[in-house]
């Protein structure tokens, strides 16, 4: 039945083709047609696998044409998204707003990444500055229409998402690198740095113009809220002379962010898995952190919480700004509850 529905799908398309892009999107038809055909072929002449790897091959040569039907699915929708009167309305608003006066320079191919791995090609307008081009170069400008659908570095969405996370998540650009090899996402370590630096950039930009809006409440629980120093390496600029290769040097300087983590618990003093933990970092020190920590606080309502416990190890400069802290958001004294992670200092003087 879902094979059926695809290819009735499939048909809207080629009648519903604007006369502007009748070549793109009989193209994306043509290529949904195919795998829906390898599909159905599929699914009428079932292979009879006798072995863990055969199973194993199988699936994968399942994935692999799923993954690439669903590339093309989501290459069909965009292009249908860039060439609405909607979009296109927004995206002369978003031209007319940009700070340097920008042009039209007409619909460029380009490639866009999708979740599944496979790159599909789209025709987005491009925009460039006004005045005089230099021969060869194309003058800085922007895809509007990409922008607008959250396209950056040429990856939609959910896959700069995935990318950014599992860059967090991992010890190691190489060990992200993998998982998304193995998933049929081929990147390499700068691509993926790439990625997950300027998706930290614009998640921290959003913070910083929009309030972050919480589903959930703290309203008459239990809040618990820890802060500590961490550690990591920053590769910072070296000054004096490049390598052989026209490298910059660097060092490897260890660093200190400062880490917050707020959180509900239940009366047995465990975690409650419907709130969402509340965590960030900084590397500008005690006060940035303590002023992020009650912008997040604020935000959350945080007075309206039956109690709030503070937990830290005895670093010094959280537990002087604790009270701070506290009449800065008008808590009640019998709200606040302080506890020393007395586990923490004893791995600290293990030198742990």
């Amino acid at each position: 039945m879902m094979l059926q529905s695809l290819w009735r799908m499939t048909r809207s398309i080629d009648m519903t083709s604007d006369s502007g892009l009748i070549s793109q999107d009989s193209d994306y038809a043509r290529h949904i047609q195919e795998v829906l055909n390898e599909l159905r072929q599929m699914q009428q002449t079932p292979q009879l696998v006798t072995s863990p790897e055969e199973l194993e091959a199988l699936e994968r040569e399942i994935r692999q044409r799923t993954d690439r039907l669903g590339s093309l699915l989501v290459g069909h929708h965009m292009q249908q998204a860039l060439e609405a009167a909607a979009l296109q309305a927004e995206q002369e608003r978003l031209v007319s707003q940009w700070p340097k006066a920008l042009k039209s320079d007409g619909k460029v191919k380009g490639g866009v990444r999708t979740a599944q791995g496979h790159t599909v090609p789209v025709w987005a307008t491009y925009y460039r500055r006004k005045g005089q081009r230099r021969a060869g170069k194309r003058s800085a400008g922007v895809y509007a229409g990409l922008v607008l659908l959250g396209i950056h570095d040429r990856c939609t969405p959910a896959l700069a998402a995935e990318v950014s996370l599992l860059a967090a998540m991992l010890g190691s650009l190489a060990e992200a690198q993998d998982v998304l090899a193995h998933r049929g996402v081929a990147l390499d370590t700068k691509t993926i740095r790439t990625i997950a630096y300027r998706y930290a950039a614009r998640a921290r930009l959003v913070q910083q113009v929009e309030r972050t809006v919480f589903e959930d409440t703290v309203a008459g629980r239990r809040v618990v809220i820890s802060s500590d120093g961490g550690r990591l390496r920053l590769r910072e600029t070296k000054r004096g002379p490049r390598t052989k290769k026209g490298r910059r040097r660097y060092t490897g300087a260890w660093r200190e962010p400062k880490v917050l983590l707020v959180y509900v618990v239940d009366a047995e003093g465990r975690r409650d898995a419907r709130f969402v933990p509340v965590m960030d970092a900084t590397l500008k020190g005690p006060d940035a952190v303590c002023a992020l920590l009650r912008t997040y606080l604020q935000r959350l309502d945080i007075t309206q919480a039956d109690h709030v416990l503070f937990i830290a190890d005895g670093a010094p400069w959280i537990w002087k700004r604790v009270p701070l802290l506290v009449q800065a958001l008008g808590l009640a004294a019998e709200q606040v509850h302080e506890l020393l992670d007395f586990a923490l200092i004893g791995f600290q003087g293990r030198g742990m």
